[in-house]
């Protein structure tokens, strides 16, 4: 599919996706719960459901006792503005990518002969540029997120939400579901202890997510290392 179709596809999506759920809200998460056939909030020890469809699931019940289309717009973007995000993002890119196709078509006859056509060693370097600076801007989105002293524990109660699970107020685990074993909960148990857990948080990083950062951390560096080798073999002249 050529860039700028692609791009006219998300732009229409979005606009789509945005009116759908800003104007009938309720009955399109009335209609996807149903196709889901899960239950928001259950418990993940029990194996009811899996766990996207029930992360889905608890971003659209909120939509089920919004009170009509004036709640709708903020319960959308409450509950969606991560995917909105990423949706934009997709868009600016393929908007760039299409005006960049387009400046190359246009240009002469000559410029076409001295500028070929995308090889497979530009693909290799863009993609690893990107991949790059996705996983640069992931780490570091990550250490705010879950290292911010009192981010880090909201940001920990709504992993944990989106898990079906809802820790005790005073002793957090009183809960039975933060015993479940998985990935999350015992690495976000010491975020949710009262009064230690939302002021330590850059403590708990890096001790919950060590290996998380560390493995991240060699993927990245990897990542630059990959793209300056390439970067520097597409400057280097041709024999």
């Amino acid at each position: 599919m050529p860039y700028r179709h692609l791009f006219k596809a998300l732009q229409w999506g979005l606009i789509l996706f945005c009116l759908c759920f800003a104007m009938v809200g309720g009955t399109m998460a009335e209609r996807l719960l149903e196709l889901l056939q899960c239950q928001p909030h259950a418990n993940p020890a029990l194996r009811s459901c899996a766990w996207l469809p029930n992360a889905l699931g608890l971003r659209l019940a909120p939509f089920l006792s919004a009170g009509g289309i004036s709640d709708y717009p903020f319960v959308l973007l409450q509950n969606f503005w991560a995917l909105i995000a990423v949706w934009m993002v997709a868009l600016i890119a393929t908007h760039r990518a299409a005006r960049n196709a387009a400046s190359t078509a246009a240009l002469p006859d000559r410029g076409k002969t001295r500028y070929p056509g995308i090889t497979g060693a530009d693909a290799g370097r863009w993609a690893s540029r990107a991949a790059f600076w996705v996983l640069l801007l992931g780490l570091a989105g990550f250490c705010m997120a879950f290292g911010t002293p009192i981010l880090g524990n909201r940001v920990a109660l709504e992993v944990l939400g989106a898990l079906g699970c809802s820790p005790g107020t005073f002793d957090p685990f009183s809960s039975p579901c933060m015993s479940a074993p998985g990935f999350w909960t015992h690495r976000l148990a010491v975020y949710v202890i009262p009064l230690a857990g939302p002021l330590l948080a850059p403590v708990w990083l890096f001790m919950a997510f060590w290996d998380i950062l560390l493995a991240w951390t060699l993927l990245t560096a990897a990542a630059y290392i990959l793209q300056d080798h390439l970067s520097k073999r597409a400057r280097r002249p041709a024999p």
